[in-house]
C-alpha cells in the first residue's frame, strides 16, 4: 500500500505533454480520447493531471503505435524531461547521493511506484514496487520509460554510458526485446519477481560529473515543497473531482478511485473528511451535473440516461432526479 507521501500525489503533466507532442502526429484527438485533457490544458503550464488520466493516454498510445513505443525514441527521456528530480540527481555530490534522490523522490514524478534501495553484495538494487492497481499493459510502458529515464540520469551523473546496469521486468519477454536491449543494456531479464534495476556498488562513491552543492540544495527544496503539498487534504479532493469528471459512462466507486490514486479506501475517506466532504457527495455532484446536461440535450431517453450514469434501474435514477431537481 502506498505510504503517506504517495497517497495524494497527482501525475505530472510534463510526461503527458511530452508523449502527446512526440506520438500524436495527426492523431492528436485519438491520443486525448477519454483522458479529459484538452489542447488548452496541454498549453497550460500550471495544469495537472491524475494517474488515471496518464494511464488513459498510455493506453491510447499503445493502441496507435503498438507495444514497445517507449523505446522508439529513447532520447525523449533524457534528464531535461524529469524536472527537479533530474536536477537534484545530476547535481548530487556522488552517484550514491543521486541514487538516494531517486529513492526518496521518484514518486513525485511517477506516483504508481515506490523505490526501495537494497544493497546486495557488490551491487545496489533498486526495487520498483507498484503502488497502484494497474494491469500489465498499463504499467509496462511506464516502467519501460522509468528504466530508460534512470539509465539516462545515471549516465549524466557518471559521465559515460552505464553499460554495467542490469534491468529486470516482472513481465514476460516481449516481441520487441531487441528494442529493449538497444535502449537499456544487454543485461535485461524478464519474468522477475519485481521490476528492478541493479548498479555496481563501486559506483556509489564516484563523484557526480555535475556536482553542484547550491543547485542540489535548490532542487531538493523544490522536491520537498512538492511533498509538503501531500499534507493538504484539499489536494486529494481536487484529484478525486478530476477523476470523476473524466470517468467514462457508468460510475467509479470509492474503491476504484482509491486504487487510481494509489491510496487505501480508508485513507481516501479520512482525507476527504478532513477536506469537509465525502466521496458519495462528490460522486453525487458529478452525477447531477451529467444528468442535467443529458436531460437538457434531449438526445437520450431517461432509461438510456440512467444506464449511461450507471444506475441499476430507471426508478433509482428517477428518485435521484427528484432529489436533485425537484
Amino acid at each position: 500500500m502506498a505510504n503517506a507521501t504517495l497517497e495524494r500525489l497527482p501525475m505530472t503533466m510534463g510526461y503527458f505533454r511530452l508523449i502527446h507532442r512526440c506520438f500524436a502526429g495527426n492523431r492528436g484527438a485519438a491520443l486525448l480520447d477519454g483522458t479529459g485533457v484538452s489542447e488548452r490544458d496541454l498549453a497550460n503550464a500550471a495544469a495537472e493531471i491524475s494517474l488515471f488520466q496518464q494511464v488513459r493516454q498510455i493506453e491510447n498510445v499503445t493502441a496507435l503505435h503498438g507495444p514497445g513505443w517507449a523505446f522508439s525514441q529513447p532520447e525523449l527521456w533524457n534528464p531535461s524531461a524529469h524536472g527537479a528530480i533530474a536536477t537534484a540527481m545530476v547535481s548530487a555530490p556522488t552517484i550514491g547521493d543521486a541514487v538516494d534522490v531517486l529513492r526518496r523522490y521518484a514518486h513525485v514524478r511517477a506516483p504508481f511506484f515506490h523505490i526501495a534501495l537494497k544493497p546486495r553484495g557488490q551491487i545496489v538494487r533498486l526495487e520498483y514496487e507498484l503502488t497502484a492497481a494497474l494491469d500489465e499493459p498499463q504499467w509496462r510502458p511506464m516502467i519501460e520509460i522509468a528504466f530508460v529515464a534512470v539509465r539516462a540520469l545515471v549516465q549524466a551523473s557518471l559521465g559515460r554510458a552505464p553499460n554495467e546496469m542490469q534491468f529486470s521486468f516482472a513481465a514476460p519477454k516481449p516481441d520487441y526485446d531487441a528494442k529493449v536491449r538497444a535502449g537499456l543494456s544487454p543485461h535485461v531479464q524478464y519474468g522477475a519477481r519485481l521490476n528492478m534495476v541493479e548498479l555496481p556498488k563501486a559506483w556509489m562513491d564516484i563523484p557526480s560529473t555535475g556536482a553542484d552543492s547550491a543547485l542540489h540544495r535548490h532542487a531538493l527544496g523544490e522536491l520537498q515543497t512538492a511533498l509538503a503539498r501531500l499534507d493538504d487534504p484539499m489536494d486529494l479532493r481536487a484529484q478525486v473531482e478530476r477523476l470523476l469528471q473524466t470517468m467514462p459512462d457508468g460510475r467509479l466507486g470509492a474503491e476504484d478511485v482509491a486504487r487510481a490514486l494509489g491510496v487505501s479506501r480508508r485513507t481516501l475517506a479520512r482525507r476527504l473528511m478532513e477536506a469537509g466532504t465525502q466521496f458519495r457527495d462528490l460522486l453525487d455532484d458529478e452525477m447531477k451535473a451529467r444528468a442535467a446536461k443529458l436531460l437538457a440535450a434531449k438526445t437520450f431517453s431517461r432509461d438510456a440516461i440512467a444506464e449511461r450514469l450507471g444506475y441499476r434501474d430507471p426508478t433509482s435514477f428517477s428518485r435521484a432526479c427528484r432529489r436533485w431537481f425537484g
